[in-house]
C-alpha cells in the first residue's frame, strides 16, 4: 500500500511539473522584438530648467501695476474717509479696501485703527459682535497665500487679540458674590 501511495505522489508531481512547463511562455526571439526600449533614468524635476522660464510679458506686469495702484488709491481714500468720520460705512469700506489690497500688514493696521476708534467711542454705532464679524469676514477676502505667509501669521495674532478683546466685551464676566 505504501509503494502505491509513493508512486501516485511521484506521478502527480511529474504531472504538475509538466503542466507548469507547458503553460510557461516560450522564450523566443519573437517576444524580445516586441519589448520597448528601457527609459533613460531621470530625476523628479529633470524636465524643469530655470533658464527656460519665460518672464512675464510687459502687458501683464503693467496690468498688475495698474491694479496695485488702483487698489492702493482706493485704500488711501478709505483711510481718509474713515479718519474724517468714523461710522459704519467708512469702517466697512476701510476694512474691505485693506483686505482687497491683499497685504496682511495693511489689513492688520486697519483692524488696529478701527479698534482704536471703537475704544475711544468714535464707533459707538458698532457693537462688539458686529465688529468681530466684520473683522473675521473681511479676513477671508485675503488670498490664501497672504493668509499663510509670515505676515499672515502676525495678522492672525492681531485678529485673535482683537477677537479676545471684543469677546470679553460681548460676554463680560460677572464677579461672583459669596454669601456667608
Amino acid at each position: 500500500m505504501v509503494p502505491l501511495l509513493l508512486t501516485s505522489v511521484v506521478v502527480l508531481g511529474l504531472v504538475a511539473i509538466a503542466i507548469y512547463f507547458w503553460q510557461k511562455p516560450a522564450n523566443t526571439s519573437k517576444t524580445t522584438g516586441l519589448l520597448l526600449p528601457p527609459d533613460k533614468p531621470r530625476g523628479l524635476f529633470s524636465d524643469f530648467h530655470i533658464n527656460q522660464l519665460s518672464p512675464p510679458t510687459d502687458q501683464l506686469s503693467s496690468e498688475a501695476q495698474n491694479l496695485d495702484a488702483e487698489t492702493f488709491q482706493h485704500a488711501i481714500q478709505a483711510i481718509e474717509a474713515f479718519q474724517k468720520s468714523p461710522n459704519r460705512n467708512s469702517t466697512a469700506e476701510l476694512l474691505h479696501a485693506a483686505a482687497l489690497s491683499d497685504n496682511a500688514k495693511t489689513y492688520g493696521r486697519a483692524i488696529q485703527l478701527v479698534l482704536l476708534s471703537w475704544r475711544d467711542g468714535s464707533l459707538s454705532d458698532f457693537s462688539a459682535q458686529e465688529l468681530q464679524s466684520l473683522f473675521n469676514g473681511e479676513y477671508w477676502v485675503l488670498s490664501s497665500h497672504t493668509r499663510t505667509s509670515g505676515a499672515g501669521f502676525v495678522l492672525k495674532e492681531t485678529l485673535s487679540s482683537a477677537n479676545r478683546e471684543l469677546e470679553a466685551t460681548n460676554n463680560p464676566t460677572k464677579p461672583s458674590t459669596a454669601s456667608s
